[in-house]
């Protein structure tokens, strides 16, 4: 008797264990506040399995800038940027260990770039983003109130 219970205890844990990692490594860590260049705090969430973006605070970005004046449609130049989601469909692969097939929107020029996390921990990550032949690498911390 003692064996079967020692056995099904050791398999629960296994399980339990097996779908402890599985969860870890489900990328859900870039969800969090995160401090963007020029001062620009955003939050990412996941919704349906893929991470998204938002502008949360716009503390000392661009003079001050709460509207998005460089929008390339005219019609949403006078949107405010707080609450605009500027991270869309980011997926995490979990052979690469990477976040892939997003976008970012850069208001600082109107434009939309392909978006790629290749890192996060704790306390940073790593973001590239890429238009056509061009691209670049930033690190991101991690913004707390």
């Amino acid at each position: 008797m003692k064996k079967i219970i020692s056995k099904s205890v050791v398999i629960l844990l296994f399980i339990t264990l097996s779908s402890f990692k599985s969860n870890n490594d489900s990328g859900d860590k870039i969800i969090g506040k995160w401090i963007l260049p020029d001062n620009i705090r955003i939050e990412i969430f996941k919704k349906n399995n893929k991470f998204y973006g938002k502008i949360i605070d716009l503390s000392g970005f661009n003079d001050g800038q709460t509207k998005d004046v460089k929008n390339p449609d005219k019609s949403n130049r006078k949107d405010e940027l707080i609450g605009k989601i500027i991270i869309s469909d980011l997926e995490y692969d979990s052979n690469l260990k990477q976040w892939i097939d997003g976008t970012i929107y850069a208001p600082q020029k109107g434009i939309e770039l392909n978006l790629k996390i290749n890192y996060a921990n704790g306390n940073e990550l790593e973001a590239e983003a890429s238009k056509l032949f061009f691209w670049k690498s930033i690190v991101w911390k991690k913004y707390s109130f």
